[in-house]
């Protein structure tokens, strides 16, 4: 037997009487048999009525506590420690949910690269020297000065070309007798590094002469102490990596035409000596071939027209 019904027995009042099972029978010939006689004393072992009805709540509480000690222990030992519940978060359905407010989208980050300011282009125009002989172009804002002379061999010029700061760009000289190079005892490495081929006619009977290659504007350097320049035109080429005690700057011009030079110096010497255009180094000169004043010195010396007079 377990304990809880061990307890339940234990309480039973009638289950420990003495006198043991009641036989109804017998008990009823007896109480006919004797003499009837009223008694107020109750039978050992019978409890009266009221106490049985306090002994009997009695148990039912004892019982009840029994049953709800017993479920609690069960539920220990089966579930473990009670823990709270945690309740689940408010949700709210779509059909609920609050509608957000308007916004106006913000503006996207402008992705085009702004344009590049560049002064404009200076405008040009046309320029024809005092004799007839030669034309070409040069910025507005430049001046030109010339000196137009005639000689029993026929009319010649010097025009020079200045700037709008003054400075003088290139010089013109129509002439009908050059001078010729200097001497040097010691010669120099030059470079040449830009050249464009003109469509001016040679004389044809100074060629035989003078053998020299095609007319050209030529940007050349040679290198002595500094770096030295000239931007000029000539027809005569020499072979690279060769050395040189200057460079002349002229060209043999169409037949009725002087001789012509055109550009910043007449002979450029190996010392420097009235160079117009001095460098630190080759680099350098390289890189003011990109500057505005190179490109419109090449445009107005690249522009030359030569025409012999009638």
């Amino acid at each position: 037997m377990d304990p809880i019904k061990k307890m339940i027995s234990a309480t039973d009042p009638l289950r420990d009487d003495p006198s043991g099972a009641v036989d109804g029978e017998a008990a009823l010939r007896r109480i006919l048999s004797e003499q009837t006689a009223s008694s107020d004393s109750i039978p050992a072992g019978v409890v009266p009525f009221p106490d049985r009805r306090l002994r009997r709540a009695r148990l039912a509480g004892v019982l009840t506590l029994a049953a709800a000690v017993a479920a609690g222990v069960l539920v220990a030992i089966n579930l473990g420690p009670l823990t709270s519940a945690t309740l689940p978060a408010a949700t709210t359905s779509a059909s609920e949910a609050p509608t957000p407010a308007a916004t106006s989208p913000a503006p996207a980050p402008s992705t085009t690269t702004p344009a590049v300011v560049r002064p404009p282009a200076p405008a040009w125009k046309s320029f024809t020297d005092g004799t007839g002989q030669a034309t070409f172009e040069h910025p507005i804002g430049w001046t030109i000065t010339e000196s137009p002379q005639t000689s029993d061999a026929g009319a010649f010029n010097v025009v020079q070309v200045k700037n709008s700061a003054g400075r003088t760009m290139a010089t013109l000289r129509l002439v009908y007798d050059g001078a010729g190079g200097p001497v040097c005892q010691e010669p120099k490495p030059f470079h040449t590094l830009d050249s464009v081929v003109l469509d001016i006619p040679q004389k044809a009977s100074k060629l035989k002469e003078f053998p020299r290659g095609p007319s050209a504007f030529m940007f050349r350097v040679i290198e002595s102490d500094k770096v030295y320049g000239s931007m000029a035109l000539s027809d005569i080429v020499l072979a690279p990596g060769r050395e040189t005690c200057g460079l002349d700057n002229t060209i043999l011009a169409p037949d009725g035409v002087p001789f012509v030079h055109f550009g910043d110096a007449l002979w450029l010497e190996a010392s420097g000596r009235e160079a117009a255009l001095t460098f630190d180094s080759v680099v350098a000169a390289k890189a003011y071939m990109k500057t505005q004043e190179y490109q419109d010195i090449k445009r107005m010396l690249v522009s030359l027209e030569l025409r012999p007079l009638n």
